[in-house]
Parts: structure tokens; C-alpha cells; sequence
């Protein structure tokens, strides 16, 4: 007798162990079934600071045919920045090839940094320098002629440092690209075909 009560004394702590356990582990089911919040691992400080763009350094919008065409920017290449007409069509066919393959700030950087344009606008540089008590270091040659070939005109002192200091920081096709998208020089776009016209009749090529 006391043998039997022994046994269902032991198979009744059995069964309460064995409820427990099983509470227990369904308990730690449901743990683990809720819903986890996902993070956002990406980097919040470049989204928030992104790098703008530089839209002064971006080639300038020159309006392309039928408004006008490549030829009439190389006339006015040579009439702007060597004072002088094409000499023949392989030299104007030469230039709008490199303005079609290779952009307007190739096609200035080639003008602007010849021997030709150098020695046409050699006296009225030095001038320009003393009058305004500069040395070549503060307003550079290929940044007086850029002036002369795309905006018709001298540097302001102001102007003419700060593109200074671009070229030596960036290059020559950075300040053509920089002058070019320029408020001035768009206001010499809006009347460009006139120009245009203009070298027409004036340049044989």
C-alpha cells in the first residue's frame, strides 16, 4: 500500500514538472515570435550632407543648331580671341571637330593658351597689369585673354584674381567652363546671332 501511494506521489511531481516546463517553453515561443523593429543602418550624415553640385564648373549651355551652328562658334573663336577670321575651312573643320567631340572648354583652352593669342594680347596685358598695379602672378595672362575671347572685355580686378586662383587651383578648361556659365556671358548668348551674322560677313571661311 504504502508502495503504491509512493509511486503516484512520484508520477504527480512528474506531471507538475513536466507542466512547467511545458508553460515555460511555450512562454519562450511567444518571446520570440514578436515582431523585431528593423534599423536603418545606412549613414545619416551623408544623407544630410551631401556635397552640392558646382553648377559654375558645368559646360556651358551653348545653344546648337538650327539657332546656330558649330562654324559660327569657331568663327567667333577667331574673332574674339585672335582678332582675325579662319584662314581656311581645314582649320575651321579642325576646330568644330574638337568642339563636337571634346566641348566647348577644349575648343577655349585651345585658343586661349596658343602662341597667337599670347603675342596679340601680350602689350595690352602688361598695360592692363600696371595700370592696376598687378603682376602676373595675381591676374594670369590665360585668364585676361578668357576675358577678351569670351566676354569681349577686360578683367575687373576682382574677377580677374578670382579666376587666378581657380586656374591654379582647377585648370583652364575649369575657368572657360566658369566664365561660360556666367550671367554675362549668357547675356552674350541671348544676342548671338547677330554675332553670328556678323562673322559671316566679315569672314570668308
Amino acid at each position: 500500500m504504502n508502495t503504491l501511494i509512493l509511486k503516484s506521489r512520484y508520477l504527480l511531481i512528474l506531471s507538475i514538472v513536466a507542466g512547467i516546463f511545458f508553460v515555460v517553453s511555450c512562454e519562450k515561443d511567444e518571446t520570440f515570435d514578436e515582431p523585431i523593429e528593423a534599423l536603418d543602418t545606412s549613414d545619416d550624415t551623408q544623407k544630410a550632407f551631401q556635397i552640392p553640385e558646382r553648377p559654375d564648373f558645368n559646360p556651358p549651355n551653348i545653344p546648337q543648331p538650327p539657332r546656330f551652328d558649330a562654324h559660327c562658334v569657331v568663327r567667333l573663336s577667331y574673332l574674339s580671341y585672335l582678332r582675325r577670321c579662319p584662314e581656311n575651312a581645314n582649320v575651321v573643320n579642325g576646330w568644330i571637330s574638337v568642339l563636337r567631340t571634346r566641348g566647348f572648354a577644349d575648343l577655349a583652352k585651345g585658343f586661349i593658351t596658343s602662341n597667337e593669342a599670347s603675342v596679340k594680347w601680350n602689350s595690352q596685358y602688361h598695360s592692363y597689369l600696371s595700370r592696376n598695379n598687378l603682376n602676373s602672378v595675381e591676374v594670369h595672362k590665360f585668364i585676361y585673354i578668357a576675358y577678351r575671347g569670351l566676354l569681349l572685355r577686360e578683367p575687373d580686378v576682382n574677377g580677374g584674381k578670382g579666376w587666378t586662383n581657380v586656374f591654379y587651383d582647377r585648370g583652364i578648361r575649369a575657368v572657360a567652363n566658369g566664365i561660360g556659365n556666367s550671367a554675362e556671358f549668357r547675356r552674350r548668348l541671348n544676342n548671338i546671332q547677330t554675332e553670328c551674322n556678323n562673322a559671316a560677313n566679315q569672314c570668308t571661311y
